[in-house]
């Protein structure tokens, strides 16, 4: 429950904000890109689209799935998905929308951007805006506040215009009831998996075979680009004489205490019955008429740990007795933190509402705010000093090693004076690179680019810094049949297993159809298992995790009328045969607790389809031009 209440509070527009402040731009080409900052990408109506905008919005989204796929975009991803048309798509919808809301008068005044900027808990230091921190945030993603605000200003203005083309739209509670019942029906399936990998031992690969798979596929074994490199690795572990004194460390500790505070901390039981969304007024109360009762026996003495294992809905925290543990401001619902803070050591609370529902809490202890002294952190910031030390002084000695480098005219040279021993990779790919380049593609790619008997600059890696020389550089090339005969193979019976049991689930569909599954699976007599579901509903995307989505998606197509479905489902290595067995309606007695976020939700998705088809109609009939490619 800690968790859930925890940083709850927040919409969108906060969460898109902190994410842009967490990213860092990337940028190609710096000094090229300085010079080309006006240049024009593109002109909507007349209004110009800047290169600059274009590429500040390019890394931006490259970052974002950066993140999104933990610091490793797959390969070919960025190419399926065309990113350089959806930035380019992105940055013409918002110009078209600014103009639109010009012309409509739909206008965000700067209080309104000054509100948000000024509410984000990012910019806060103990509760209150800090203008210093604000503009450090910023430089963090090498954003300005005027280049900032302005994609504040964008997205009010955005949700502005949403709000404004969808006023008209409404929702039945015929609408709103149908939908409940939809999503709240159950289906329970039938279903015989069959993977691919049982139909192997059936396929035979003869000699023609391969010829002819490997012929006909052989753009699939060309090897990847390869080079071997000859290099220097300067090593932060090699310094060993990066040493700290008392007044380094006393002068870290003055020029950053800011680092060492150590905000109010109170600890807090409660007591939790819950309301789910929806709830009328008068459950509402009943609830918390229900809480009071609990409170007043505390007050006459029964004890708060043993009410809480007995009553609280929290799952998490009843079993120890409420305990949610030390928390500081900003890490709860804004009424709970509210409250806690308002309250005195070993006080309990009246019944206090959030989103959970109704809280009693009990204040246990509270740790005041303060400074850690130097003597308690004195060793952490030793470390920290000696790290840093230890980077500048490999970089030091790797800049003067390269200077010496470049002097004596080759990387083999330099050893030979210094009587150094250099390290040699064997061959390597991009996507198979030997453990002292690590995997950082921005680094690979400096690599792959230089030529044979190159020297690269100096290259920051996980253990130092490295210097390289290019020794061999190998092309890609198509393989004889012979040097991937075994990956050939494997590969021809993969394909050729998937085809003959895509071939058997269909052959047993269709005997299925005719006879009902159970008696299709005795006649084939192959082993084929049939499982069931159990009743699941259509929000359940994997029912109950016996499905792929995919599948699950596929069987709730079925009913009383129509048992099988006209292909078999697929996912992966894995073929599926799905038959109707049973539905369950919704039990509408709960649809009027459920209405109001019914209602909500289908409203939020009509103004959503309504923008997208306003903001294409402008866009056909916008005057669009391409200055320059991209």
């Amino acid at each position: 429950m800690l968790n859930k209440i925890r940083k709850s509070t927040g919409s969108w527009l906060i969460k898109f904000i902190l994410g842009i402040i967490v990213i860092v731009f990337i940028f190609w080409g710096v000094g090229s890109f300085r010079s080309q900052r006006l240049n024009v990408l593109a002109k909507v109506n007349g209004e110009e689209i800047l290169m600059e905008s274009y590429r500040l919005a390019h890394a931006n989204m490259l970052d974002n799935y950066k993140q999104m796929f933990g610091g490793q975009i797959p390969e070919g991803f960025l190419d399926r998905i065309d990113i350089k048309q959806q930035v380019l798509g992105g940055l013409i919808s918002e110009t078209l929308i600014r103009q639109a809301a010009s012309e409509m008068g739909v206008l965000v005044s700067d209080i309104e951007v000054q509100n948000i900027v000024l509410n984000i808990p990012a910019f806060k230091h103990n509760g209150v805006f800090d203008q210093r921190l604000y503009e450090r945030s910023l430089r963090g993603a090498r954003l300005t506040p005027t280049a900032f605000e302005a994609q504040v200003r964008q997205h009010l203005l955005t949700d502005k215009l949403k709000t404004l083309l969808g006023s008209g739209l409404a929702v039945t509670e015929a609408e709103a009831k149908e939908h409940y019942m939809y999503e709240n029906d159950e289906v329970n399936l039938a279903y015989v998996s069959i993977n691919a990998s049982k139909c192997e031992t059936e396929v035979n690969a003869t000699g023609q075979d391969l010829t002819f798979w490997y012929e006909s596929h052989n753009e699939n074994y060309i090897t990847e680009p390869q080079i071997k490199l000859r290099y220097l690795a300067i090593n932060e572990s090699d310094v060993d004489d990066a040493n700290i004194t008392d007044l380094e460390i006393k002068a870290y500790y003055q020029d950053h205490r800011n680092e060492y505070e150590v905000k109010e901390q109170r600890r807090v039981r409660h007591i939790l019955l819950k309301i789910s969304e929806g709830t009328d007024k008068d459950k509402t109360e009943e609830i918390r008429k229900k809480a009071k009762k609990i409170r007043d026996r505390i007050e006459k003495g029964e004890d708060f740990a043993r009410l809480a294992k007995e009553n609280s809905e929290d799952a998490g925290s009843a079993k120890n007795g409420g305990e949610l543990g030390f928390f500081g401001r900003g890490m709860m619902v804004k009424p709970f933190e509210e409250a806690v803070f308002s309250m005195k050591e070993g006080e309990v609370s009246k019944p206090v509402l959030t989103r959970f529902g109704w809280h009693i809490i009990k204040l246990e202890k509270i740790e005041p705010g303060r400074v850690k002294p130097l003597i308690e952190v004195k060793n952490s910031i030793a470390a920290k000093l000696k790290a840093q030390k230890a980077r500048d002084m490999i970089w030091d000695r790797a800049n003067e090693a390269y200077d010496a480098i470049i002097q004596l005219g080759s990387l083999s040279a330099y050893a030979k004076q210094h009587e150094i021993e250099l390290e040699t990779t064997e061959l390597f790919s991009q996507k198979k690179p030997p453990a002292v380049i690590g995997g950082d593609p921005e680094l690979l790619k400096t690599l792959f680019v230089l030529n044979s008997g190159e020297l690269s600059s100096l290259l920051q890696i996980h253990q130092g810094i490295l210097i390289a020389e290019v020794l061999e550089k190998k092309a890609p090339y198509l393989p004889s049949l012979e040097e991937v005969k075994e990956q050939a193979k494997k590969d021809y019976v993969r394909e050729k297993a998937k085809e003959l049991c895509r071939m058997k689930a269909q052959e047993l569909l269709e005997a299925a159809k005719k006879q009902g599954l159970e008696t299709a699976c005795a006649c084939k007599d192959k082993g084929f298992k049939i499982q069931q579901t159990g009743l699941f509903k259509r929000t359940d995307k994997t029912a109950k995790g016996k499905l792929p989505s995919t599948v699950a998606q596929a069987g709730l197509s079925l009913y009383e009328g129509k048992a099988y479905p006209d292909e078999v489902a697929e996912s992966g290595n894995s073929f599926y045969i799905l038959a109707f067995k049973e539905k369950k309606d919704a039990d509408i007695a709960d649809f009027s607790a459920q209405k109001d976020a019914i209602t909500k939700r289908i409203l939020e998705q009509k103004q959503q389809t309504l923008f997208e088809d306003w903001l294409k109609d402008l866009r056909e009939r916008a005057s669009i031009k391409m200055v320059a490619k991209i």
